[in-house]
This record gives structure tokens, sequence and C-alpha cells, in this order.
């Protein structure tokens, strides 16, 4: 049957009951209804097991977070000697199922009909899909004036982002389609329209740190949210 609605749903992070509760309200099962997932699943929130395994179960497409960019080196680094990175306990508990499908989760899609991709983070103006960089994929949220990646952690040491010289990457379009995105933290989704008619849209609205889960309907431009049931993490940053 004709997909007529396509969601995607912002970062989970680990919180299985609001997921459950947004698969509900998108209406999921319906087989008009084709549900994405913008990375992040693990991490943080209580059941990051769970998230997985219900993502996998439904075969949900699902674009790599930096968290499961994480987690990935962490299982490729064991036995080995470049063992460094500490892992969560809950790590070892995936299955050979779980990390399949954490492994094949892609650095972005594309949905051609809709003229849009999905990326976790978001992408460098001006270089192409296929040569945008995994870091700037799963991490990047703003770059100086010289297009330099600039941290959160420099931005709250300085007070703003201004003092930093920083800007988002969003303020670099616009790109020739409509792009979707995780990672950075908003209030409320964040929309940034440009004058050929694309837009960015954000949708990472902090549900682990007590706000909500957000999705985003692709054709009908509407966004579902489920409120946090409580605060899961304390997020270490003021600014976002």
């Amino acid at each position: 049957m004709a997909v007529e609605k396509t969601v995607i749903i912002g970062d989970v992070h680990g919180t299985i009951v609001e997921f459950k509760e947004l698969l509900e309200l998108v209406d999921y099962k319906s087989p008009h209804v084709r549900v994405i997932l913008l990375g992040d699943l693990i991490d943080r929130g209580p059941s990051s097991i769970e998230c997985v395994q219900l993502a996998r179960e439904l075969n949900l497409p699902c674009v790599k977070g930096n968290h499961e960019f994480k987690y990935l080196k962490w299982f490729h680094s064991q036995n080995t000697r470049a063992n460094v990175y500490s892992g969560k306990d809950y790590y070892s508990q995936f299955t050979g199922e779980d990390i399949n499908y954490i492994s094949n989760m892609s650095p972005y899609i594309e949905i051609p009909e809709l003229n849009t991709v999905i990326v976790h983070a978001g992408l460098r103006p001006g270089i192409s899909l296929e040569n945008q960089k995994k870091d700037d994929l799963y991490y990047i949220r703003y770059m100086d004036k010289d297009d330099k990646f600039v941290s959160l952690k420099k931005i709250n040491k300085l007070g703003s982002k201004e003092a930093a010289d920083a800007h988002f990457w969003t303020e670099g379009g616009p790109w020739g389609y409509d792009i979707i995105y995780g990672h950075n933290v908003w209030e409320t989704p964040k929309i940034d329209r440009f004058n050929n008619g694309t837009k960015c849209v954000g949708i990472d609205t902090g549900c682990c740190f007590g706000n909500s889960l957000t999705s985003y309907c692709l054709e009908t431009q509407e966004f579902t949210q489920v409120k946090a049931k409580r605060e899961y993490y304390k997020s270490d940053f003021d600014i976002r």
C-alpha cells in the first residue's frame, strides 16, 4: 500500500515509555505510515536496550547518531590494543541482532520523492551528501566564521554563542532540499526557512531532559509530542 505519511521521530535516548506512546499517537501500525528514527536511541534514559530492541523488531529505519557511533567505537575496540573507550554497563547486554541493527544504521537517509534528507546532527553547506564527514553528520552544531567546529563546552564557558563567534550550522543554508535533524536540543521544534522554498527542521526537544519527545510528518508538516514522564538526565550545559 502507498505511504501517505512519513513520520520522523527525534532523539529517543532510552525513554521507552514515551517512545511507545508516540508510536501509538502517529499510528505506526498503519500500512500507510512510514516511521523513521533520527538516531540516539541509546544512553541517558533508563531503557536503551528496550528502545533498540523495539526499533529493530518493528524494522524501523534509523540514522546513526553520535551515541550509536560512540557505542560502535567501544564495541569494536574490545579485546584490542585500542581498547580506550569507556562503555556503559548495559553495552555488553545488546544481542547480536541489536548490534547488527545499530551497525547498519545509515549516516543519512534520502527521501527523493519529498526532496528531504534525514540526518542526526546536520550538514555542512556547499558539500555534497556523499562527501560529508562523519564527525559533522553525527556531531555538528556550531561553527565559527571560518566554518571550524565550535564545541558546546566552549560556548558555555564563554557564556554565549556570540562570545564564541559561533553560528548554528543551519545558518549556512539554503540547501537544495529539506533537512530534518536532531542532536541539538530545542525547547520547541526549530524551523529555518530559506528563500528557495526549502527548510531545516530540528525536532530534538530533549525528552531525556524532562521536556518532550517529538515527531514530524513530512507530508502534513505536523508535529506530535509526548511529554516526558520525568527528567531522566541532567545536562552539563546551560546553553544548547
